[in-house]
């Protein structure tokens, strides 16, 4: 980028920077004009663009990487009651019995007028001291008279009291949904208040407004920026207008700093199609892909797979949401009509059928680049994996996958040797597919006290590959620390076509950077989730500081 006659903003000396340019420089010292980078090099090289109205920070040794891009997200949904960051945390590790979590809502219950709803997040019926989901007649005894529904980490499954069947008009009548179970009692037929996967909660929980959702893009960017977190991938807020007016009114009134790419769910996608296409926008905002919904979560049994679960009777088929006849129509008409896709499919089942529609309509309407996506990837074979490559797919993976639910995943869901290949990541960046990462917030959010959604968490999962117990968990997997650093950065700007102009420190590049306590490269690789994120900078603004 020309630099005659600049004199920068802002000038980043005596640190360590990682650049994560195509051959991984790494300088000491950065230089910021406006919102862009003008000169990566050393301390000397930025000399002559002091000036004296040039903001000067040293680093004393401290590393400097591009800002974290967590690609798959749901922030428009913390301000729904549903996502809300305000519901009641019913992790187990809160509350390790179903005894503790009724004390937690017999408090709530006693600040909350009767007839409104109560909501819990987190839950993990495997996880509790009981192991199970508590009972209709142990949430009704605490809730008498108040809708109530504790919802499963993951968002795919949910528990609710009578009167929240009753307003949802669930009885043991009520036939299952396309792609979702009403566990019902095997002797009498009654619906137990179990429901996975299913939309009838939606329409009798409090709807959120446009100020709720601007309040909740506001809270969560705040502790976006402070892990490091400089752009995100909105990945299908709720399906009316409301959300995305915020994202708008929220990046034009400076409450969100960070810039987004809105993944928007197919229904309202296609249903209100206006001419705009993927990579309308700017910089702050952009129009992404059609998010499409396959399959459902591995927890709640609902991913398909070609093999059954090794605890249930099930290989999770009851969670698709389409046939091969309508996936291949549905991909085959975003992509003729120029929008990239990107397809929520988990298991290995799930994930060939995604292929095959991508692949049948690429060929069948060749068009240049349009880098389609699997959001999730989980379980992919290594043939799907080698035609993702020729066909240019990008995996999005959920790279906490092996610590936050490894155990589980080897005792209850797919056993010790098919959970070793899950989140393939190494295979996969090995083939030359771009790899990207996420946190699927609000699945775990920037400051859950159990699972926070820090990035770096994120590649401390990615680079040391073990359960919660301390198991290894698919060793060949492992990414090295630039690795997964990569995955974070320039490939998260791959996936949203914008490499071009971030995600990494280049001249010419957004000024989007984080200071850390410790070079993620050079550090012990078990203390990476450990280092601290001192500064973010975003456009070369300053939005956050550590104190």
């Amino acid at each position: 980028m020309e630099t005659k006659g600049i004199m920068a903003d802002l000038v980043i000396k005596n640190g360590t920077v990682i650049t994560v340019d195509a051959n991984d420089t790494i300088a000491d010292a950065v230089a910021v004009w406006k919102d862009k980078i003008v000169r990566v090099g050393t301390s000397e090289d930025m000399a002559p663009l002091i000036g004296e109205n040039t903001a000067v920070m040293d680093l004393g040794g401290k590393t400097l990487a591009p800002g974290f891009n967590d690609s798959h997200m749901h922030n428009a949904a913390t301000g729904d009651f549903l996502h809300s960051l305000n519901l009641i945390d019913a992790a187990s590790e809160l509350n390790p019995t179903i005894a503790d979590l009724q004390e937690r809502i017999r408090e709530k219950v006693k600040e909350t007028p009767k007839g409104d709803w109560i909501g819990g997040k987190n839950y993990v019926p495997e996880s509790m001291k009981e192991k199970r989901w508590p009972t209709l007649e142990e949430l009704d005894s605490v809730a008498p008279d108040n809708p109530l529904i504790i919802i499963i980490r993951g968002y795919h499954a949910h528990v609710v009291n009578s009167k929240a069947l009753q307003l949802a008009g669930i009885t043991k009548d009520t036939p299952n949904p396309e792609g979702g179970v009403i566990d019902k009692d095997p002797v009498t037929g009654n619906p137990t208040g179990v429901l996975r996967d299913t939309p009838f909660m939606k329409e009798v929980t409090p709807q959120a407004t446009l100020e709720d959702f601007k309040a909740g893009l506001a809270r969560i960017g705040e502790e976006y920026v402070k892990t490091g977190v400089t752009s995100t991938g909105e990945a299908g807020a709720p399906d009316n207008p409301d959300p995305f007016r915020a994202y708008q009114e929220a990046v034009d009134d400076g409450s969100l700093k960070t810039r987004t790419y809105l993944m928007i769910r197919e229904q309202f996608y296609l249903a209100n199609d206006l001419g705009l296409r993927t990579g309308f926008g700017n910089d702050m905002l952009r129009l992404g892909a059609v998010k499409i919904f396959m399959d459902g979560s591995i927890q709640c049994y609902t991913c398909a797979f070609r093999e059954p679960y090794i605890t249930k009777d099930t290989k999770g088929m009851e969670g698709l949401r389409y046939n091969p006849d309508q996936i291949n129509a549905l991909v085959e008409k975003c992509h003729r009509l120029g929008y990239q896709v990107a397809i929520h499919a988990q298991g290995d089942f799930t994930i060939t059928m995604a292929v095959d529609a991508i692949e049948r309509a690429m060929e069948k309407y060749p068009r240049p680049d349009p880098r389609h996506r699997i959001e999730h990837c989980l379980c992919p074979t290594r043939a799907d994996l080698e035609r993702m490559k020729k066909l240019d797919i990008i995996t999005n993976f959920y790279l906490f996958h092996p610590w936050y639910w490894g155990d589980r995943h080897i005792n209850d869901f797919i056993g010790a040797e098919r959970a070793s290949r899950m989140v393939p990541a190494k295979t996969a960046m090995d083939m030359g597919i771009r790899v990207c990462a996420h946190s699927d917030c609000p699945v775990c959010t920037p400051n859950n006290p159990v699972w926070p959604s820090n990035p770096l968490w994120g590649m401390w999962c990615a680079v040391n590959r073990k359960t919660r117990s301390g198991v290894d968990i698919g060793p060949q997997e492992r990414l090295t620390p630039m690795e997964a650093l990569r995955a974070y950065t320039i490939n998260g700007a791959y996936a949203t076509f914008e490499e071009n102009i971030k995600g990494s420190i280049e001249p010419g590049k957004l000024a989007d950077m984080v200071v850390l306590s410790d070079n993620p490269l050079d550090i012990d690789p078990g203390e990476i989730r450990n280092i601290g994120v001192e500064k973010t900078i975003i456009g070369g603004e300053i939005v956050y500081e550590s104190r």
